[in-house]
């Protein structure tokens, strides 16, 4: 189960909490309302670096869009 940087949108919590794999965040310790994930920085994917530009090496990905 990955570490996930969860938050609130409805009271502003935020936290990091233990999920499992099948894509559903547990509701709020604060309100009870569904966490949405905090993305922030740079996701890599599969070794590719994500949101941060081009390398230049389309044979990784499906090219610039």
């Amino acid at each position: 189960m990955p570490l996930i940087d969860l938050k609130c949108d409805k009271c502003g919590y935020r936290g990091e909490e233990l999920v499992k794999a099948d894509g559903k965040y547990p509701k709020c310790p604060e309100c009870g309302e569904s966490l949405t994930q905090n993305f922030n920085g740079k996701l890599c994917v599969n070794g590719v670096k994500k949101g941060g530009g081009c390398s230049g090496d389309c044979k990784h990905c499906s090219g610039c869009r």
